[in-house]
């Protein structure tokens, strides 16, 4: 996924985001409609491929009620339109692009003892580039060792700041569980 960096609370998302987005949720929408009538689950390359676009998608298929996928959807399909944006697409937009750069850099320091600042600084770069977001030098030595262990703290708590939300609204808002549903 390319795209813009995690923009503040005022600038538009690309149509390019915003389109990437909304593919993703229709996506979602066309796994959970081929669970619900039966078909054979797909292989695992088509969930690797997902997770791997989009870090946090499998959680969202898993946990999302279907009537929120397709709100979604639609919210973003109006977006495309020049409609409003909502929060939670920044918020989506920031959560895969740092994720997949705190998963680029986990897997390149996990087994390191040590980092120097100059190892940390090309890292940096290499997982903004992968990415398509800025990466900085305490971002790498924080995924190094995460907040409680857990990246996905680390990654919110970069959210919160950059959108001056709480990190329990923004999880809460892109992450809600799903209540008991048909499908």
């Amino acid at each position: 996924m390319t795209g813009a960096a995690v923009p503040d609370g005022d600038a538009r998302l690309s149509q390019e985001v915003l389109s990437q987005l909304a593919r993703k949720y229709l996506t979602l929408a066309e796994l959970r409609r081929a669970r619900a009538a039966g078909e054979p689950i797909p292989g695992k390359e088509v969930f690797r491929a997902l997770a791997g676009e989009f870090p946090g998608a499998l959680n969202e298929l898993d946990n999302l009620p279907f009537d929120e996928i397709e709100r979604r959807h639609d919210a973003l399909s109006r977006a495309l339109a020049g409609g409003p944006e909502e929060r939670w697409m920044a918020w989506m937009h920031g959560y895969h692009t740092l994720m997949r750069a705190a998963l680029y850099v986990k897997i390149r320091v996990a087994r390191r003892e040590e980092l120097s600042d100059i190892a940390a600084a090309a890292l940096a770069e290499r997982a903004a580039r992968h990415a398509g977001t800025p990466v900085d030098v305490a971002f790498v030595i924080a995924v190094k060792a995460p907040p409680d262990g857990r990246l996905n703290r680390l990654v919110l708590g970069r959210l919160a700041t950059t959108f001056g939300a709480s990190m329990a609204e923004i999880r809460g808002t892109i992450f809600p569980r799903r209540r008991a549903e048909g499908g």
